[in-house]
């Protein structure tokens, strides 16, 4: 079944590497250039402490969306990863809180926040994990209409409808049901950037559904798709409708790694992890289909699974070779 953007996934851990290898730097100290292992920025060395274990390929970036909070004593009492409500101050004698000097400003986003927050529309890690994660997408996604799989709240496609509103003219929010935080999320939208909530439907039941439904069917011709926190099969199950709509870019961040790269070689999945070898069975797969791929990261303080891969349509990629990776 097709879960909404909103569910709890587990961790993945990772096997420990060789010994030897140091542990990253934290964001304030200036990260390599390089690495012994020929790794180079953004990301640095590829390694990071877990439970006093050092792991490999661990992705981390700076805070994007939000860079103040790239101050890691700020990021903390913020509560980033927390799945509390965010809400404004109970009362106007209250103290302000971190949270509140965070979004005070009067650029649109900070009033989009505070009208979110007014309405307890998302929690804090849904608020900053999606934000982050269209500060990654929003340069590379094109095309007239943008699809949110498993959007669940909506809030990906209402900041794309913001803020993206002369590149997508129509987006599509696609989930198995429609939660209340939607309307929410709407109203919020509708308070601040009245021009965006036209451009936004939601299609939800079995319509919508990529596994045993008609979803696939909802992805138009040329269009963008994005699925923050598809669920185990669910990834790749978005990436194979992509493929067949011809869609020009996507984006993905997977999650719920559990039973996947069965295909992948034994060693890969024994040495670098299950989730780094679905990713790159996934990267393969686009590439071999005519995309170009990129990987990006939200910041680690958010969620570990915080991969997210980019794709974009190369010029040469024809309807008959897509056709054909589907069958």
């Amino acid at each position: 079944m097709l879960l909404a953007a909103t569910a709890s996934c587990a961790g993945v851990q990772l096997p420990p590497s060789r010994a030897g290898l140091q542990p990253p730097p934290s964001r304030s100290q200036a990260r390599p250039a390089n690495t012994a292992a020929g790794w180079t920025a953004p990301f640095g060395p590829k390694v990071a402490v877990n439970g006093g274990n050092i792991t490999p390929f661990a992705m981390d970036e700076p805070f994007r969306a939000w860079p103040a909070l790239n101050d890691e004593t700020l990021a903390a009492a913020v509560g980033v990863s927390r799945r509390t409500r965010l809400m404004l101050p109970s009362s106007a004698d209250d103290s302000p809180r971190p949270l509140d000097t965070l979004i005070a400003g009067n650029e649109l986003k900070e009033r989009f926040a505070r009208a979110l927050a007014a309405r307890r529309a998302v929690d804090r890690k849904e608020f900053f994990e999606t934000w982050e994660f269209f500060a990654r997408a929003r340069g590379s996604l094109r095309g007239s209409t943008l699809v949110d799989v498993a959007g669940g709240h909506g809030l990906l496609a209402t900041l794309f409808a913001i803020f993206e509103s002369k590149r997508f003219t129509s987006l599509l929010v696609a989930d198995t049901r429609r939660p209340k935080a939607f309307e929410s999320v709407l109203a919020a939208a509708a308070e601040v950037a009245p021009w965006a909530v036209g451009s936004i439907e939601y299609v939800a039941g079995e319509p919508a559904d990529m596994f045993r439904g008609e979803g696939a069917a909802l992805l138009p011709h040329d269009c963008a798709v994005a699925c923050v926190h598809g669920c185990g099969a669910l990834t790749d199950a978005v990436l194979q409708a992509a493929l067949a709509a011809e869609a020009t870019s996507l984006a993905v961040m997977p999650c719920c790694y559990g039973g996947l790269a069965r295909d992948a070689p034994r060693a890969l999945r024994r040495s670098l992890g299950v989730a780094l070898a679905a990713d790159i069975e996934r990267t393969a797969y686009l590439e071999e289909r005519g995309y170009r791929v990129d990987w990006r990261a939200l910041p680690r303080v958010i969620t570990p699974l915080n991969r997210i891969i980019i794709a974009k349509r190369a010029g040469g990629a024809s309807k008959e070779s897509v056709t054909r990776s589907t069958r």
